[in-house]
């Protein structure tokens, strides 16, 4: 194996690129998220965790055989990096996992917005990153955006609230691990390990607690898609994080509010009210504004 680093495992500074896969990945996830809602009306939640997990391994283990093959994909040089960040991947999984067959998809959007302040902490904290104050102010009026646009009621601090706080600190710790390991590891490998663990960890729970319910074909078809979306969600995300800091990407979550409204929408035939669109124009201008830092930096740091 060379020693030196191929284009395939290395950071690159391409801020445009990595957001824009950032917010591909993401709204094929509330897509999904939209699907398991609605099959944890039939399945538990182990159950629905490892379908999708076996139906997204599938479309992924297909494109190591086009992008290389097993040597070449799962090589790694940090085998330990990898276990912290699979048991972070697995409870933060779990924890929306299990806030999805509690809490409504509009508590849980909501809340998991505050992932852009961890990510930041973190990426400060962990890859030593420089956020300058610009880019905290930013979040912040992109925060004020988001509740604007959401408001969440009074009650919405319940356990499944809580819940999703702790998934979703875990959720931002788990892309700046993605971001140190994208520095030397394939982004494929990234995105397949998570499902094989998830695999693993899950299959047992299936033999004692929570016995497995048999699947009709027509949910068989949705899990298939489920798997195929977020096996593509995951690879985006997975690969953004080689082009972009993760301070850069932080925001990016924000940009689910259009997707759920958009399914709101089409799906589900709620119109999205005033106060909504009010929202959706300080996220758009705090995204912009902090796309437009991330590009005056990287033309400095040329």
């Amino acid at each position: 194996m060379a020693s030196t680093v191929s284009d395939s495992r290395k950071h690159h500074n391409k801020a445009t690129l990595g957001i824009l896969m950032m917010m591909g990945g993401l709204a094929l996830y509330v897509l999904s998220d939209a699907f398991l809602k609605q099959l944890m009306g039939t399945y538990s939640v182990p159950q629905t965790t490892f379908l999708r997990a076996l139906t997204r391994l599938i479309p992924l283990l297909i494109a190591v055989l086009v992008q290389g093959g097993a040597r070449e994909i799962f090589h790694t040089e940090h085998p330990q990096r990898h276990l912290v960040r699979l048991a972070v991947n697995l409870a933060y999984t779990y924890c929306f996992m299990w806030a999805f067959s509690r809490a409504s998809l509009t508590t849980i959007y909501t809340l998991a917005y505050t992932s852009s302040f961890f990510m930041i902490l973190l990426s400060a904290v962990i890859l030593k990153e420089r956020v300058v104050l610009e880019k905290w102010i930013a979040m912040g009026i992109g925060m004020v955006g988001v509740m604007v646009a959401m408001r969440p009621s009074s009650g919405v601090l319940e356990t499944a609230g809580l819940i999703v706080l702790l998934g979703t600190f875990l959720g931002s710790l788990n892309k700046i691990l993605m971001r140190r390991l994208a520095a030397t590891e394939h982004s494929l490998a990234i995105a397949i390990y998570p499902n094989i663990m998830m695999i693993l960890v899950t299959f047992p729970l299936l033999l004692g607690m929570w016995p497995w319910q048999s699947v009709s074909w027509h949910d068989w078809g949705f899990f298939a898609v489920v798997g195929a979306i977020t096996a593509a969600g995951q690879y985006l995300i997975a690969h953004s994080l080689r082009f972009a800091q993760g301070s850069t990407l932080a925001s990016m979550d924000y940009s689910t509010f259009f997707w759920v409204v958009a399914l709101d929408y089409l799906w589900w035939d709620r119109a999205p009210e005033s106060h909504k669109l009010v929202g959706a124009a300080v996220i758009v201008g705090s995204n912009l504004y902090i796309l437009y830092r991330s590009k005056k930096e990287q033309r400095a740091a040329a």
